[in-house]
């Protein structure tokens, strides 16, 4: 994650309307750069709904860091589905094993469950 130092002054004015809302610095950035951009960074716009409560403590945590939230809340969401990911790996290979699937399985589906739980370590 990128770390960099925020302006607090000019955070404030972001969070507060002075900055972002005056109609002579609005301009409609066409919808193909929108996508080129979201493409080019393989990001997809989401909406989710979180408790205030929840939203404020993220501010707080990614402000103690020094970054900026949502790209705090992206990397914390990477990490837990990576180590999701991984532990649902081990469960399937522990469970394969145990069931003597071993004998029956394919060489491909060996090298599949290999190649994922490598891909959801890194």
């Amino acid at each position: 994650m990128t770390t960099r130092q925020l302006d607090q002054k000019v955070t404030d004015k972001w969070e507060g309307g002075e900055y972002g809302r005056s109609e002579e610095h609005v301009a409609v950035v066409p919808d193909s750069s929108d996508r080129d951009l979201d493409s080019a960074l393989s990001l997809k716009l989401i909406s989710i709904r979180l408790p205030i409560e929840l939203i404020e403590s993220l501010k707080m945590i990614a402000n103690h860091h020094q970054v900026a939230y949502q790209p705090m809340v992206r990397d914390l969401l990477t990490r837990f589905a990576k180590s999701e990911m991984n532990q649902i790996m081990r469960e399937l290979d522990s469970e394969r094993r145990l069931s003597g699937q071993d004998e029956e399985s394919s060489k491909a589906v060996d090298e599949f469950i290999e190649r994922e739980g490598r891909s959801a370590v890194s």
